[in-house]
């Protein structure tokens, strides 16, 4: 059932692709060309191409459409000045997947490589600006590297909605937002799988995100949803934050791993959601009372800045299963307008989190009502980093190309696996690296309460076999499941006697045919069926065996 249902994923992208040549602009060239050549299609060509909805330069536009996507292969496309799009965009940079070869991570088809396309703009300008024109961006396996702006945004100065998938901003530099400014009214940012590194070294307001606070004399109303990201070695001394929130926003920070940025020691912040206002002074505030800040599953450590967590009463702000501690400066966490241990009604809700709560700097300063008698969080205050955490991994295959640190089991009571034995809390369902967390009340075997799989705090799950981890296990009906391998069977067939079929997925195919061929010559036949009626439970042990080993060679 399992490889079925992975067939029919990679069917939807086979159905769409007579489609997407329909309405996909190819690039062919990686100079920043204008109407010179009419043997070249430019980047700034293809945009051109687009917004016209007909042919130019050396860009043809194959069919009428309402959208297109740009298609960039892989190498660097360098730019002279910047993109300012007149509508919206949809760019893919090469695929960054093998279908000929297993992923280590996933032990199936396809396995991930490293990100082949970059878009530089060498110092000169931002890469993009959708201010102007206030159109959506959607940029795939991209990286966006040496943007430069003297204003805001050193590669995105956004004036709607942003999409990051799988992509990256690098070394880029801006005084507001060295990575992404929104402006607007509505601007929201979505980044899934991205690295951000380097970016706002001079910057000295949200050296990675900066945001217009007010529009037309109300809240600017932002969505910002970051899921299993890297944010790493961004900032500089002079920047009073790193992440600069303000206006209306609903933010959400899942899996993601936060570290080694730097803001100023004096008054900066990695994270900052306040109003900068004192209501007992009657000033303006510059965030709404209905901001919300979620942070959910988080790694964040080895920064550096005066406070790494900035908050006031202003807002919900929701941490759970978070590890915010190890940290250089004076606090981890700190009440904008002084001590926060006698405050009321703070908006705060803190559940699971690894925090230093009653020993020396970097203390996370929070209010007493938060953390009562019997709260689930744990106080790290006599730990080290050691004890609790490897080293900050460089990006490579094992870790999805992503910089991430991965936890320590100490069996202590301090330390970050099986925090929640008794399922208090709810943590994330995958961690950074899209492996499942294994959580489970269900456990075949093993009884022992030290047994159970829970959630561990931060955003890499340790892998541990478990009983209840086992995956393959059916008890449908036998004629049902054969007519499952038979479709499949003949699917993957179709597949590869199609003459259209992309040749990088030839190899995944003919694997896929084998695998279902070999369960039919095994069941669909009359011996088969002599054992059938004991209704016997299947397990997949290869996948049992694969879990086991990912602890033993990925993690340690």
């Amino acid at each position: 059932m399992k490889n079925y249902q992975k067939v029919l994923g990679v069917l939807t992208v086979i159905a769409a692709m007579p489609l997407m040549a329909q309405t996909t602009i190819k690039v062919t060239t990686f100079n920043d060309e204008d109407n010179e050549n009419m043997n070249t299609c430019s980047l700034r060509e293809a945009i051109t191409a687009a917004e016209m909805r007909k042919s130019y330069g050396g860009c043809e536009v194959p069919a009428i459409d309402q959208n297109y996507t740009i298609q960039l292969d892989a190498g660097t496309y360098t730019l002279n000045k910047e993109l300012t799009p007149k509508i919206a965009l949809n760019i893919i940079g090469k695929e960054a997947t093998d279908w000929e070869r297993k992923g280590v991570l996933t032990n199936d088809y396809p396995a991930q490589k490293p990100l082949q396309t970059r878009i530089n703009a060498g110092g000169k300008s931002r890469i993009f600006n959708t201010a102007v024109y206030q159109q959506s961006l959607t940029l795939t396996n991209i990286i966006l590297e040496n943007g430069k702006s003297a204003e805001q945004g050193g590669a995105i100065y956004a004036g709607a909605d942003v999409t990051l998938k799988n992509s990256q901003i690098l070394n880029s530099q801006a005084s507001k937002g060295g990575a992404i400014y929104l402006g607007g009214s509505t601007a929201s940012l979505t980044m899934n799988h991205s690295l951000v590194q380097g970016n706002g070294k001079a910057s000295t307001e949200g050296s990675i995100l900066a945001m217009s606070c007010m529009f037309n004399n109300s809240y600017s109303g932002r969505i910002f949803s970051f899921d299993s990201n890297s944010f790493i070695d961004n900032g500089g001394i002079n920047s009073i934050s790193i992440f600069d929130f303000c206006g209306s926003p609903t933010a959400k920070f899942t899996n993601n791993t936060i570290a080694k940025n730097l803001a100023s020691l004096t008054n900066g912040n990695i994270i900052k959601f306040t109003g900068d206002a004192d209501p007992l002074k009657n000033q303006t505030s510059k965030l709404s009372s209905s901001s919300s800040l979620t942070l959910q599953n988080n790694t964040i450590v080895e920064n550096s800045a005066y406070t790494t967590f900035l908050y006031d009463k202003l807002g919900t702000k929701e941490l759970n299963f978070n590890i915010l501690a190890f940290n250089t400066g004076s606090y981890a966490c700190k009440y904008l307008l002084g001590a926060a241990a006698a405050e009321k009604d703070t908006g705060l809700n803190l559940k699971f989190n690894a925090l230093n709560l009653n020993g020396n700097t970097p203390k996370c300063d929070i209010p007493t009502e938060v953390i009562s008698t019997g709260n689930t969080n744990i106080d790290i205050k006599n730990e080290v980093f050691s004890n609790l955490l490897e080293p900050l991994k460089e990006a490579n295959e094992n870790n999805g190309f992503l910089p991430i640190y991965y936890p320590k089991n100490n069996f202590s009571a301090t330390d970050l696996i099986d925090v929640d034995l008794e399922n208090k809390g709810t943590c994330q369902t995958q961690d950074q690296r899209g492996l499942s967390r294994l959580v489970s009340n269900t456990y075949y075997y093993q009884t022992l309460e030290k047994s159970k799989n829970s959630c561990d705090i931060g955003s890499v799950e340790l892998m541990k076999l478990t009983a209840g981890d086992l995956e393959g296990l059916s008890n449908i009906s036998f004629t049902t499941l054969l007519e499952t391998y038979q479709k499949s069977y003949d699917l993957y067939d179709s597949l590869l006697k199609d003459p259209t079929t992309p040749s990088n997925f030839i190899v995944y195919y003919k694997v896929r045919l084998a695998e279902f061929k070999d369960l039919l010559d095994k069941f669909k036949n009359d011996s088969a069926h002599i054992n059938t009626k004991y209704r016997a439970i299947y397990i997949d042990l290869k996948t049992m065996v694969f879990h086991y080993q990912l602890k033993i060679q990925i993690m340690y």
